[in-house]
């Protein structure tokens, strides 16, 4: 019960990050734009930028990117060996990126293509 209020308020504090960085900041959804996360995206799934709702893209990347690494920290909080608290991160972080990032793109893809 300890660790899912750790992972609650880890992943408030990541979100609440990326909400006053990236999400509050409206001027920079330009630069968002032509970040590298971003044309991830639109190059391996072959978004049209000019279907993509950047607000939501930014709402949904800023949710995922919280709860992966909120994941990742409660993961490697429960060792107290550094070697394998790093060894864990890798193992659990990399899975999820590519799992999450692959369900977004195929979600973006579907709704672009509407």
């Amino acid at each position: 019960m300890i660790y899912f209020i750790y992972f609650i308020i880890a992943f408030l504090l990541i979100y609440l990050f990326y909400f006053l960085t990236v999400i509050l900041q409206k001027k920079r959804y330009e630069k968002f734009k032509k970040s590298n996360q971003f044309m991830y995206f639109v190059n391996k799934y072959k978004l049209d930028t000019t279907k993509i709702n950047i607000k939501e893209f930014i709402y949904i990347i800023s949710f995922t990117n919280s709860l992966i690494i909120a994941i990742a920290f409660i993961m490697t909080f429960l060792v107290e060996n550094i070697i394998l608290q790093l060894l864990i991160g890798l193992i659990v972080l990399i899975p999820l990126i590519l799992i999450s990032y692959s369900l977004i793109g195929k979600y973006l893809k579907r709704k672009c293509n509407k």
